[in-house]
């Protein structure tokens, strides 16, 4: 994230917060980015290292007031952590929620609609930028042809769960939510802008769930063909900071593919309706209070 300017995986000019499951892991990455400054002879940068597992509403929840708390302006929020259990069987998350969509779609949306008030906060303190929030998400959200299953979103019935159709799923969620969530911030005249990104096909540890030998033979071919992390980023961060980015988004709802040019989503994901629904079946699931959600008489929620 970047406030004053913050985010959490969030960038600007001033201070950055690496949100992370693994806080050791982002103390790594923190003397990493420390390091690469040093070396290219630019200024130390602000980072502050802070938990936050996305597959838990309860870190979320903590996270979010915790963040509050300070009052903190938030200019740039990254929405970025992600899991695609390939080739694994069906796993929930601590509140019960099948992985990806857990991980991927619905604690991302907790945080998101809990640092709102943040986010406003941040695009009053600089008005010529306002704030952003931008959701890495995948053009495999292609493979959801039919939308997200409404009458089973969890994948929970017999012969439902398939590992690819999850990940596409969450990842059709997130491009949804992008699209309602502009349209509920227009109406209320924030001046937050809101984006969706493919990042390109991009050498991960993604296969991290298939046997050792299988990763090591990805990463040896794959990484001739695949994109590295610095040019996966190059989308998120056109999102997160070009002055020409919020005009250019109009056109598609915020959708951009690699290139970091405004892209057309799946028939699925240009739903309004389909965006609605998904609205209020996620407010349920993370128990959204009240004051969190935005409501709006357009399509009958007040």
């Amino acid at each position: 994230m970047v406030n004053r300017m913050w985010t959490g995986l969030m960038t600007l000019s001033v201070a950055m917060v690496l949100a992370c499951r693994n806080e050791a892991k982002g103390a790594e990455l923190k003397a990493d980015i420390e390091a690469s400054s040093e070396r290219l002879g630019c200024p130390r940068p602000q980072l502050e290292v802070r938990r936050l597992d996305l597959a838990s509403l309860e870190s979320v929840t903590e996270f979010s007031r915790r963040w509050e708390a300070e009052q903190l302006p938030l200019h740039i929020l990254i929405n970025n952590a992600g899991v695609y259990r390939m080739g694994a069987p069906r796993d929930v998350t601590s509140d019960g929620f099948e992985a990806h969509m857990g991980s991927n779609y619905l604690g991302h949306f907790l945080l998101t609609m809990s640092l709102l008030p943040s986010l406003e906060r941040g695009a009053k303190q600089s008005p010529a930028f306002g704030a952003r929030v931008v959701s890495v998400s995948s053009s495999v959200h292609l493979v959801a042809t039919s939308g997200i299953r409404q009458a089973d979103p969890h994948l929970k019935q017999p012969g439902a769960y398939n590992g690819e159709l999850a990940y596409a799923q969450s990842k059709l969620a997130q491009i949804q939510f992008t699209r309602e969530l502009r349209r509920r911030l227009q109406d209320k005249g924030a001046a937050v802008q809101v984006f969706a990104v493919h990042p390109g096909m991009v050498l991960t540890e993604v296969t991290r769930t298939l046997p050792p030998v299988i990763q090591a033979a990805n990463k040896r071919i794959m990484g001739l063909l695949l994109l590295s992390p610095a040019e996966g980023a190059r989308a998120t961060m056109y999102c997160a900071t070009a002055p020409s980015a919020p005009q250019e988004a109009e056109a598609t709802h915020g959708y951009f593919g690699a290139n970091a040019q405004p892209l057309m989503p799946s028939v699925a994901a240009q739903s309004d309706a389909g965006a609605q629904w998904l609205w209020k079946w996620s407010a349920q699931q993370v128990k959204l209070p009240p004051q969190l959600d935005l409501q709006t008489t357009a399509n009958g929620d007040a």
